[in-house]
């Protein structure tokens, strides 16, 4: 399995309909994916999918469900692991909950993908989600605020962890204006924080994405026709075939990573 922590420094950049529509682009290509919402204080991607939850990750947490036991299938060929305050408790918790809790995650296998949609900002929860995933995914927008919040993730990952790091530039007039503000990123990764930040593509301008969203149904399934959805389909290709083999990834490795032990 391999982990994608989608990101992006600010909020309101698109971030939790891109993990939704790249997720269904990964199992449209034969993957199996879950999502894990890593929003702790605002989860949504229940509510982008229009799906109420019984249960979420806190149950987990709390005792009172196993992992497998809150898994949602999706009408979309992915699974969701709703989120809910609670998942900074994991470092709190003892031995013996923790070793349950890692047993519990080892058990749920048969997954290519686990994708975690993390909050807005560059809070401590944010870059343990960050830190601990195989790769992540930088979402920015041409806007000035959404690169100069950007640049600050960037440079928070990597100053505590030399790790490649991917960006898709969102909502971009052009592919020209992706392009440049790619450039202009990662120069600056490059030459200040000797980093790698590579370009796997944008999404154009689209209403039809904001209709998708109010309508609580993913963008590829209401207009899997339209040049943004192709975008997101070529995006999630590019990070398919951009990744290494890492014999040593899963849930479990993931978890150990994210609660420090």
């Amino acid at each position: 399995m391999r982990t994608l922590c989608v990101t992006s420094g600010k909020g309101g950049v698109g971030k939790t309909t891109l993990s939704i529509n790249l997720g269904i682009a990964l199992a449209r290509a034969g993957r199996k994916v879950l999502l894990l919402d890593g929003d702790l204080g605002l989860a949504n991607l229940n509510v982008m999918l229009g799906i109420i939850p019984k249960h979420t990750i806190h149950d987990v947490i709390r005792g009172h469900k196993t992992l497998a036991q809150i898994v949602i299938p999706t009408p979309y060929g992915l699974d969701l692991i709703a989120g809910a305050n609670g998942i900074a408790e994991l470092a709190d918790l003892g031995e013996r909950e923790r070793q349950q809790v890692m047993q519990d995650l080892e058990a749920l296998n048969g997954y290519d993908f686990l994708i975690i949609d993390t909050g807005a900002g560059i809070g401590d929860n944010v870059v343990r989600f960050v830190l601990a995933a195989d790769d992540v995914l930088i979402v920015t927008t041409p806007h000035p605020t959404s690169l100069t919040d950007a640049y600050g993730i960037i440079k928070t990952i990597l100053a505590q962890e030399s790790k490649p790091l991917k960006l898709l530039v969102n909502c971009a007039p052009s592919p020209a204006d992706a392009k440049r503000v790619a450039t202009r990123l990662a120069g600056v990764t490059d030459r200040f924080m000797n980093g790698t930040l590579e370009f796997v593509g944008h999404v154009p301008v689209d209403s039809l994405i904001e209709k998708s969203i109010l309508a609580q149904k993913p963008h590829l399934i209401l207009n899997p026709g339209s040049t943004s959805a192709r975008c997101i389909e070529q995006a999630a290709t590019r990070l398919v075939n951009g990744q290494t083999p890492n014999l040593t990834s899963s849930l479990g490795r993931f978890l150990k990573r994210l609660i420090g032990h």
